[in-house]
């Protein structure tokens, strides 16, 4: 049935296997119907003290369980047999204090299970934190992971990595997920509390978008065709301006003005992109709207270095460069990305990212 849990423990978060057991154990006992029965004396506080935990942990989280609570009603509803009228007097009142009724609907959530399942999900997600995050702090693709975790808004330990002196337990956290005979330890690295550990930053992001979906920004939208969009544009974007940069940066004469030439096809390309694809109520500035997606995380690293070399290096101003294009609608999108709170904490200096580009654009 629909709320079976996934045979592949690999495919679900820990804590949405614990909540969609509990489901289940809702859904058995959602098949009587009683129109008359209120909310009992004993049900009201049990439903307070369940609004007041969706509160604490925040609007994404309080979304999902009001959402599997629906779910178990139609559920209920669709395939639950009923044993009771729905009109006049044939039903006696329910026994059951801890019940929510759904009135003429004819199911009835019990709260006590419910409430099973909000602390299962909370419970093994506060498990795995806080979080182990090692990064060099000037790695493009660590710095994915960082912004991540920033939205995510979840307990993490920053532990700095010398990349010339690699860190015995950093190696070795490394080395226990790489299938490598002899792997050498890059950055991100993440190790939760109870000892899951992940490598790769695209890997990472995903994971920490799955594993806490009640925390922070979701960052990842509800459909699977705006999921499917966010992926299309992260591709896009690697396959457009993922080697402009550094195609750019190492020309000279007449090659320069030819990679000029390709990055104002790149910049109109997802211009265009954004204007046919934004999501969401089409008023705000990212991908999906008003939603801080993966789309951001994964491209945010590399815009944040474009708008600092190529003025330095190249005296290419990309901002007048799109207004000269007409492209509005990527200049609107590159801002809201630099301004960013989680990608301005997590960005490297300009003088530092000057210095470690001087030595590729020389050779």
């Amino acid at each position: 049935t629909a709320l079976e849990p996934d045979p592949r423990p690999h495919r679900r978060a820990p804590a949405m296997l614990c909540a969609v057991d509990a489901m289940k154990g809702v859904a058995a006992r959602s098949r009587q119907v009683d129109p008359r029965d209120g909310l009992a004396a004993t049900t009201r506080p049990r439903l307070e003290g369940a609004g007041r935990a969706l509160r604490r942990r925040g609007p994404a989280f309080a979304a999902a369980v009001s959402a599997a609570a629906l779910l178990v009603v139609a559920w209920s509803w669709a395939h639950g047999p009923r044993t009771a009228a729905v009109s006049g007097n044939a039903c006696p009142p329910s026994a059951d204090s801890s019940a929510v009724h759904a009135g003429a609907m004819g199911a009835k959530v019990d709260l006590s299970s419910l409430g099973g399942a909000l602390s299962a999900m909370g419970a093994a997600a506060d498990a795995a934190l806080p979080i182990t995050f090692w990064n060099s702090g000037s790695c493009p693709f660590a710095q994915r992971a960082w912004i991540a975790l920033e939205e995510k808004a979840v307990p993490y330990k920053f532990v700095k990595v010398d990349l010339s002196a690699k860190s015995a337990d950093f190696v070795a956290a490394y080395a226990s997920v790489s299938p490598a005979s002899n792997p050498q330890a890059k950055v991100p690295v993440v190790q939760t509390a109870d000892g899951y550990t992940m490598i790769e930053s695209d890997v990472v992001t995903e994971y920490l978008c799955e594993r806490f979906p009640e925390y922070g920004t979701p960052l990842m939208p509800s459909s699977a065709e705006q999921r499917a969009r966010v992926r299309l544009f992260i591709t896009t974007f690697d396959q457009t301006l993922g080697g402009a940069l550094v195609a750019l940066l190492r020309a000279g004469g007449d090659e320069f003005f030819e990679e000029l030439a390709a990055l104002e096809g790149h910049l109109q390309t997802l211009n265009k992109f954004l204007r046919w694809h934004t999501d969401g109520d089409g008023t705000g500035p990212f991908l999906c709207g008003g939603l801080f997606s993966l789309a951001e995380v994964h491209t945010a690293p590399l815009v944040q270095r474009m708008f600092v070399t190529l003025p330095h290096f190249k005296g290419v101003n990309l901002r007048t460069l799109l207004k000269k294009l007409g492209l509005g609608r990527l200049r609107t999108w590159f801002d809201a990305v630099l301004a960013r709170p989680s990608v301005v904490k997590t960005g490297v200096p300009e003088q530092d990212l000057i210095r470690s580009f001087e030595q590729m654009v020389k050779s």
